[in-house]
């Protein structure tokens, strides 16, 4: 379960990144709006899900990083996933360059998810 603190700061920094997440740049949804955002991507339930915005650590707690605002920012669910797949994550920073040179060259998330969430985008 969540912490109260890291629930308020993941808001708080979803809030000032315009609830894009900090690495690949993608809208993300909170818990109660869900169907709402399916809707608007035009997106299944499961498609959605990787798009769920998250709390991210920018200095891991195991690396004594601790659950301040300034050390929480929010990211997408399939984001912070695959960062943590790395045997020794990356920085945030390159992570972050990463992303976006994968978004580049269309490699990142499924492709009809990224397609549908940039093509409403350009659409709005």
């Amino acid at each position: 379960m969540v912490s109260k603190v890291i629930q308020k700061n993941r808001l708080r920094s979803a809030t000032k990144q315009n609830n894009r997440c900090f690495y690949c740049g993608l809208p993300m949804w909170h818990s109660a709006n869900q169907d709402e955002f399916s809707q608007s991507y035009n997106l299944s339930t499961k498609q959605a899900h990787g798009l769920q915005c998250t709390a991210e650590h920018l200095k891991a707690k195991s690396d004594g990083g601790g659950n301040e605002h300034s050390n929480i920012v929010a990211a997408c669910r399939y984001c912070n996933k695959k960062r943590h797949q790395y045997r020794k994550p990356p920085s945030p920073e390159r992570y972050k360059k990463l992303v976006t040179d994968r978004i580049a060259k269309g490699k990142w998330l499924p492709e009809s998810i990224l397609c549908r969430v940039q093509s409403t985008l350009i659409n709005q």
